[in-house]
């Protein structure tokens, strides 16, 4: 609904018989604390109240709270209220939601958790409370409580669980709480299904005992965190309803246990991804028929487990094996085979070989994302991967493949990243770019050997943030159009022999924030309108797009040209990446990596960060308006010469 106006409760809360009050998702604004002094607040029969997803502001309504006796449910997540007022809350309360607010009272946190009462469900998450929590004896019919997502610190009390043997779901996650888990006493939790402790600060050998109490459990993710232990706890295997455990981002050591496959009647999710596992994964799991989501990446297993077991699980829809030690022919006939309804394969990363299967797509149609850098795979890359027809991602990037990007790929019509750098890919990039739909977002096929000129298609590609054409030996101009790329954020040409003034139009990209032509045959003068946009870029989806950059810094720009080459780095080692001929081309170079870049963020507002002209045949004097571009940290306009860059 799209309802809206200033929301005063008095009039709502004189009607003597209003149960329940429902404003969800809606448009109202203003401080609920406020009320009509021209007349007193009585006494209000509401027993539900639903103000969730609106624009309210100001701390809790204490004033019409403390009139509602009969109250028992009462949600005003999803707005923006900062304090607690005097929080009194009646007795009757059962359901409390104040998640996705400001609020950030430690005494409003205090009295929930230490005066609940016959409060059952909780939700404080998404808030910003800082400091620790109390113990919650007085909350012993409590079933859900949700702490997620604050600022939280400190040890965990020992009667955070014990005191409240009714709950059934407990999720701190996304805290900063410490201490030891392997020894915390979990003492009575039958009842306990969901625990969720991830992405906080909690240490100890493992998991405790204790834990081994709550056998009704379905889904325990304790990942991000700093649990080490030799061994995965077998008892986790006596659990009989567990769906998903996720403990990802350990320090678990050693070979998955065979015990654990005693899950496999349930399991639908096992991720025990950036951990330290050895080994490989046992044969007994090849009964986990149920199994889903796979997440082993970051590990050093080792093996064919891949094709002896992983293509026995004939539910799986999501596999994620990067970074492992994985070799040998790549395991994709084999998953094609026995895992028909996969959606997702990332096993970059690893030292697989051979050729990518002509018919993948036929035993595959569900396939969205093929993720598989940093490999030895060969050959050519398949027409018939056009067939995908639900194909969102592809990552071959840093592999060994010839030949030419097949038009049928170009014309799948839900594509969003189509990334293939560093390849031995050639011949001329096919003028069907976006012609089936314009879903394309990232298009990076940089250090190959392609030819020919820049597809004016391209222009058509109006959601594309970041185009990689660079290290190539493509000519002729720049084809028009280019300025109505209006969410282009990074465009790299370098180290091409292209030709021809800059377009000016390039200065209609209002996201444009890096800029890298260096090292062609440019001519004329440097166009002003560069700098159209100078302080008002939003920088859009590259800074919301959880990708991970490579920067190689040239740190002597008497031996390499441009000020780095920037590399999108998903699934890469760094180890491998300083073995490329980029790297041993600029021996003075120096690899950043993260998802900020060398010194360089993608996110605030501002303008261009990154400008590289150098190595062209420019002519002219420096337009005055680069002098407004106050966000600019590389610029670099050196060694123009008559006739462009004679060195790529």
């Amino acid at each position: 609904m799209s309802l809206t106006g200033h929301l005063i409760m008095d009039d709502l809360l004189q009607l003597p018989r209003l149960r329940s009050l429902n404003l969800s998702n809606n448009r109202f604004y203003g401080n609920l604390s406020d009320h009509s002094f021209s007349r007193p607040i009585v006494p209000c029969a509401l027993e539900v109240m639903d103000l969730s997803s609106n624009a309210l502001n100001g701390t809790l309504p204490s004033a019409f709270l403390a009139s509602c006796g009969a109250l028992e449910f009462l949600d005003i997540s999803k707005n923006s209220l900062t304090g607690g007022g005097d929080f009194p809350f009646p007795a009757s309360l059962r359901t409390l939601d104040v998640s996705n607010n400001l609020l950030s009272d430690a005494g409003l946190l205090n009295y929930t958790l230490a005066g609940c009462h016959r409060v059952q469900y909780l939700n404080l998450s998404a808030n910003r409370f800082t400091g620790g929590i109390p113990g919650i004896a007085p909350c012993s019919q409590m079933v859900v409580l949700d702490l997620s997502w604050n600022i939280l610190s400190g040890p965990l009390p020992a009667t955070l669980v014990a005191a409240a043997p009714t709950l059934t779901h407990l999720n701190i996650a996304r805290n900063n709480f410490s201490g030891d888990f392997s020894a915390y006493e979990f003492g009575r939790c039958a009842n306990l299904m969901v625990l969720d402790w991830s992405y906080n600060s909690l240490s100890g050998k493992g998991l405790p005992p204790s834990l081994a109490n709550c056998r009704r459990m379905e889904t325990l993710d304790m990942s991000g965190n700093e649990l080490s232990s030799s061994l995965i706890p077998t008892f986790l295997g006596d659990f009989p309803s567990l769906r998903r455990l996720k403990l990802s981002g350990n320090m678990f050591f050693g070979e998955i246990p065979d015990r654990l496959s005693l899950l496999c009647d349930k399991l639908v999710e096992l991720d025990l991804s950036s951990n330290l596992l050895t080994g490989s994964l046992p044969a007994a799991f090849t009964k986990c028929t149920s199994l889903e989501l796979l997440d082993l990446g970051g590990n050093q297993l080792s093996g064919d487990f891949v094709a002896t077991v992983i293509s026995n699980m004939s539910s799986l829809r999501v596999l994620r094996l990067p970074f492992n030690n994985i070799k040998g022919a790549n395991p994709l006939p084999a998953l094609a085979t026995g895992c028909p309804l996969l959606e997702e394969i990332a096993l970059g990363s690893n030292e697989l070989d051979g050729e990518i299967m002509p018919n993948l797509c036929s035993s595959l149609p569900s396939l969205q994302k093929l993720i598989l850098p940093n490999n030895y795979l060969n050959g050519v890359v398949p027409p018939s991967l056009g067939h995908c027809a639900n194909l969102e991602s592809v990552d071959l990037s840093f592999n060994l493949l010839v030949g030419p990007i097949p038009t049928e790929v170009l014309l799948l019509p839900k594509l969003v990243d189509l990334v293939m750098w560093a390849n031995n890919l050639s011949g001329e990039i096919p003028d069907m770019l976006c012609s089936n739909g314009t879903a394309l977002e990232t298009l990076d096929i940089s250090y190959n050997n392609f030819t020919g000129s820049i597809p004016p298609s391209i222009t058509r590609c109006t959601n594309l943030s970041w185009l990689s054409l660079a290290i190539n030996h493509l000519t002729g101009g720049v084809p028009p159009g280019f300025g109505n790329l209006h969410n282009l954020a990074i465009l790299q040409l370098y180290k091409n022999s292209l030709t021809g003034p800059i377009p000016e139009e390039l200065g209609h990209c209002n996201r444009l924030i890096w800029l890298d032509l260096n090292s062609n045959h440019f001519t004329g003068a440097i166009p002003p309108q560069l700098a159209a946009q100078a302080g008002l870029v939003d920088r859009g989806t590259i800074s919301r797009s959880g990708k991970r950059y490579a920067f190689l810094r040239n740190e002597d720009g008497n031996v390499c040209p441009g000020v780095g080459l920037l590399f999108e780095f998903l699934d890469i080692r760094p180890e491998r990446l300083a073995e490329s001929p980029a790297v041993h081309f600029c021996p003075s170079a120096r690899i950043y990596i993260g998802t900020t870049v060398y010194s360089y963020s993608f996110s605030n507002n501002g303008s261009m960060i990154f400008l590289d002209l150098s190595y062209n045949g420019l002519t002219g004097a420096i337009p005055a308006s680069l002098g407004s571009m106050m966000y600019l940290e590389a610029l670099n306009l050196g060694a123009q010469r008559p006739h462009g860059c004679d060195t790529i």
